[in-house]
């Protein structure tokens, strides 16, 4: 038995595919200047952070989040963005390396017990 939690790498791509769309959402909330505003922007900027760091250890990961969950690209849009980068993917295989960089994306999430220190 280990003490370590694991997590189905179904439910990991899941929980990372809802954390990246809430993007939208939070965009939507950060232009009204209420008392959410600056949560808002920071929820934001966190998502924003994950896909800059999986770009970084995976361009093609990065491009497909960004595309994908936070400017709402189809999967075709998706792969002629990743083409204009001179990366070739064909539509069967861009699911596996779909869910792959949502694996990447669900190891930078901040967790609940996360604590940010100035």
């Amino acid at each position: 038995m280990s003490i370590i939690p694991t997590t189905e790498p179904s439910v990991a791509s899941n929980r990372a595919k809802t954390y990246l769309k809430q993007y939208k959402s939070w965009i939507l909330v950060s232009l009204r200047q209420d008392s959410n505003h600056s949560e808002a922007i920071y929820q934001c900027k966190e998502r924003l952070k994950v896909v800059e760091h999986v770009k970084g250890d995976d361009l093609a990961s990065g491009i497909i989040l960004d595309c994908r969950f936070i400017k709402k690209y189809s999967t075709q849009r998706t792969i002629e963005q990743l083409a204009s980068h001179n990366i070739t993917i064909t539509v069967s295989n861009f699911y596996h390396r779909q869910r792959k960089a949502l694996l990447m994306a669900y190891e930078l999430m901040p967790k609940s017990n996360t604590k940010i220190v100035k």
